[in-house]
């Protein structure tokens, strides 16, 4: 008896295998051989910049046309003219690199304080409770979410501050989402002057906020209308004009918030 359910079970395991080798071979998805060279030539971060859910997805993508060859923000000129390579098609026309830029000046000293926060160190805990008792409600909370999630070690802690390496930026967004206040965007990389504050404040809760504050005095308008504006109580600057001399406003603010950054 249990040499018959023996045989059996063996009859029916050959069974099954060749079902499940004919099944293998009539659902098989021919691989584009395409593929491993692009996944290689990619940085292999999965950074999720492009858009993609990973690298490997990007490239699957690609091949189908979903994406462009620049896609890979994290990759940039050189990363995209491999893939064109690959692909047979004509090189992108050469981006302008944009990194990340920190709106925010005051150092973890110059912080005025309401309370004293005692909760987890994040930036996303700290401003959603009392904002991590800070007076300005605007300004970086300094625990260094942004410096966790770079991928690529643009970021580095100092005073308090974020401080971005713009050779190592590749501009991915990913410090722009961990920030909750918002206070990192993404500019040119040509123009190396910003308006590191981010309060809406009347000048006078500014100054009484923060040392190093915009409050708003329009001087910068004066001196180079054509690229700062004060909105809401707050100088913004016009990234397009990258050829526009902005000394003259940099030297005259009187807190000195608008600042030279990408220096190391």
């Amino acid at each position: 008896m249990i040499f018959t359910a023996i045989i059996v079970l063996g009859i029916l395991g050959f069974i099954f295998a060749g079902a499940l080798g004919l099944a293998a071979d009539y659902f098989k998805v021919e691989e584009d051989p395409r593929l491993g060279p692009i996944v290689a030539i990619l940085p292999g971060t999965n950074c999720g910049a492009c858009g993609s859910a990973s690298c490997h997805n990007f490239a699957e993508k690609l091949i189908k046309g979903e994406v462009q060859i620049s896609g890979c923000v994290a990759g940039g000129p050189g990363v995209a003219s491999a893939l064109a390579k690959v692909m047979g098609v004509e090189e992108p026309t050469a981006a302008h690199k944009k990194v990340a830029a920190v709106h925010c000046g005051a150092k973890e000293g110059q912080r005025k304080r309401k309370a004293n926060y005692a909760g987890v160190k994040s930036c996303a805990a700290a401003d959603m409770v009392g904002g991590g008792g800070l007076m300005c409600g605007y300004g970086c909370l300094g625990y260094g979410d942004c410096y966790c999630v770079c991928p690529f070690d643009a970021i580095r802690m100092k005073d308090g501050l974020p401080v971005i390496d713009p050779d190592k930026c590749t501009s991915c967004g990913k410090c722009v989402d961990a920030c909750p206040r918002k206070i990192i965007s993404i500019i040119p990389h040509d123009f190396n002057v910003i308006v590191a504050c981010s309060s809406r404040d009347s000048g006078a809760v500014t100054r009484k906020n923060c040392p190093v504050g915009c409050i708003a005095c329009k001087i910068c308008e004066r001196e180079a209308p054509n690229v700062f504006k004060v909105i809401d109580n707050l100088a913004v600057m016009d990234y397009s004009r990258t050829d526009a001399d902005c000394s003259a406003a940099i030297e005259k603010c009187p807190t000195k918030c608008i600042v030279i950054i990408g220096k190391k």
